[in-house]
């Protein structure tokens, strides 16, 4: 009765013209059987009914007002694409007005209930989240000849989650305004800025048997302006002042302070072979300039405190002349100058390198290599900074492709000037075709740490490889392994953007996870695909001695079928997911569905 329903074509009638209002409209009926059951849902099992389409059209003329709106219902249909478990429905919208005039402007909405999300965790698989979002937003500019340019932004959002697996919550809101402006005057490009934002979050404790969630409110208003006009010997400078306000709440503490950063810089190139150039940056507020880095990166944590007055200068000088058609060598000059934690602190270097390039054995093959000499406050004794990097990339007559890379690095200087970052990486890839078959592989490793502190490294290892004969068969396979210090994020951890010792002790998680899964795909006929996957993800965790031992699973089939405009799909998931320290049995649930569903060109 389903797919007779479906059959009944609707006629299509092409675009839709009421008075000054053009349209058309396309979209997917389905209908099908579906159900979803485990240990922390009840039993579900019913006819399920959706779709998705998109409406789209304009009023008088495109470049007036354009408009579209995409709205579905039960789309992911519990598993008709994978990693889907729940019934998603909402509706994305966005409209252009008078995008032909001096004018433009435009308005975004999105709304989406019961869509499945990511708590991430850096290097590996990410666990599963569900929940609804919002999100609306409003763009205008000004841009008439002769005037300074006007451009506004408000962008605002909410979202309201929960994680497979626990009993915790999470919701996020923010919002954000802002205003930017250009003109040019007699030969000086002047620019200016406006922007004030705030954001919410209450993020789960699931790594630290916590019930109470993780409180945490932040706000921010910056303003600034630049400047820049051409110099002789084909040169170009630019200036720019900018002043950040923050505010932070985090677990019942708060602070608040102020950034000012003023930026030089002038590049010259007075012939084609060689230029130079030279910059200088200073702020008023070291301490506040790293809490920025990792709010800018989407962590939470307690604001940063290395004492009253701490500031930051950075003068830097750069030359680079090609010595050959292949080959450029770099000469640069870096002195800065730090006040933290009471105490003035000072480095200073001087240094040079190459780069160079060229086919290699029927390949293409370049490197770089630089070394500086160090010297600083904190140490008597100078060091010697090595950066270098090396790629070579082949491809064979017999079909087939190598590639290869390799980075080290000694003495890197942080944002701090009493630390010392070491890191390397190397990797490689090769694929070959054998007629109808193929295979390919890939590996990645890297690590990095800081050179004075003592269990401060981050590693990460990646393997993958596939093969695939015509379209009768794809496999592939992933492998990644990863270990470090994080922080948390409103939506998992993030890799710890500032050095280690700054942050307190209870805001780092240690953490050390593997992830591995598999996948097979076929398409034995014509119209007809057959897909299969399982992924695993383990990690452990440690946060002030409270440890997690966190694990997910998940599996895939679907099966989709063509005929004429219709579809059958049929699909079955499966989700065992667990945190040790919630106290809780590890969530497992599963859903399948079958179904038809139609397309129609409904005008």
């Amino acid at each position: 009765m389903l797919v007779g329903l479906l059959l009944l074509a609707l006629p299509a009638a092409g675009q839709v013209t009421l008075g000054e209002l053009s349209t058309n409209a396309n979209g997917t009926i389905s209908a099908g059987y579906n159900g979803d059951y485990g240990n922390q849902i009840s039993s579900d099992h019913s006819l399920a009914f959706g779709g998705s389409g998109t409406l789209n059209g304009f009023y008088y003329n495109p470049n007036f007002v354009s408009f579209t709106v995409s709205p579905y219902l039960n789309q992911s249909r519990d598993n008709s694409a994978f990693q889907s478990l729940s019934n998603a429905s909402g509706v994305n919208a966005s409209s252009n007005i008078f995008g032909g005039s001096h004018f433009p402007g435009s308005i975004n909405f999105a709304k989406g209930y019961n869509s499945e999300g990511n708590f991430s965790i850096p290097g590996i698989a990410n666990y599963t989240t569900h929940g609804d979002s919002e999100t609306f937003g409003i763009n205008w500019a000004e841009m008439v000849p002769g005037l300074p340019t006007l451009s506004a932004n408000f962008q605002m959002g909410n979202s309201q989650y929960s994680i497979y697996g626990s009993n915790d919550n999470g919701t996020t809101d923010s919002h954000s305004f802002s205003l930017r402006s250009g003109y040019r005057l007699k030969g000086f490009n002047l620019g200016a800025y406006f922007g004030d934002g705030a954001g919410h979050s209450e993020t789960p404790q699931i790594l630290e048997n916590s019930s109470e969630p993780l409180l945490t409110s932040s706000s921010s208003r910056d303003y600034g302006f630049n400047v820049g006009h051409a110099l002789p010997l084909h040169g170009q400078f630019a200036s720019a002042f900018g002043s950040s306000e923050f505010g932070s709440d985090f677990a019942g503490g708060n602070d608040t302070g102020t950034v000012d950063v003023y930026t030089g810089s002038a590049i010259f190139q007075p012939t084609q072979k060689f230029s130079f150039s030279f910059s200088t940056d200073y702020s008023s507020n070291l301490s506040g300039s790293l809490y920025e880095a990792i709010a800018g990166a989407g962590g939470v944590g307690q604001p940063l405190n290395l004492g009253q007055g701490t500031h930051s200068l950075d003068l830097v000088g750069n030359a680079s002349y090609s010595l050959m058609a292949n080959m450029q060598a770099q000469a640069f000059a870096d002195h800065r100058e730090q006040f933290y934690l009471g105490e003035n602190y000072s480095s200073s270097s001087y240094g040079g390198g190459l780069t160079y390039w060229r086919p290699l054995f029927g390949g293409s093959f370049n490197a770089a290599l630089s070394l500086s000499d160090n010297t600083a406050s904190t140490s008597n004794q100078n060091s010697l900074g090595v950066n270098s990097t090396m790629n070579y990339n082949r491809r064979f007559s017999d079909g087939w492709v190598v590639g290869g890379s390799f980075g080290y690095s000694q003495n890197v200087q942080t944002a701090l000037i009493s630390y010392l970052t070491s890191a390397y990486s190397y990797g490689g890839n090769v694929r070959k075709r054998f007629g109808k078959f193929g295979w390919s592989g890939g590996a990645t490793v890297t690590k990095t740490l800081l050179t004075e502190v003592a269990g401060s490294s981050n590693t990460s290892e990646s393997f993958n490889t596939s093969i695939f004969y015509s379209h009768w068969l794809t496999a592939n396979g992933n492998y990644s392994k990863t270990d470090g210090t994080a922080i948390q994020g409103a939506l998992g951890l993030i890799q710890n953007p500032v050095p280690q010792p700054i942050l307190p002790t209870s805001d780092l998680i240690l953490f050390g996870g593997k992830s591995y899964s598999f996948g097979l795909s076929s398409s034995p006929v014509r119209r007809l695909s057959i897909g299969a996957s399982y992924s695993r993800a383990n990690t452990d965790s440690n946060i002030v001695g409270v440890l997690s031992n966190d694990d997910s699973k998940m599996i895939n089939v679907i099966v989709n079928y063509q005929f004429r405009k219709m579809y059958f799909t049929g699909g079955y998931s499966n989700l065992v997911q667990g945190f040790s320290a919630s106290g809780l049995p590890p969530a497992n649930v599963s859903s399948f569905y079958l179904g038809v569903s139609r397309w129609f060109n409904f005008f």
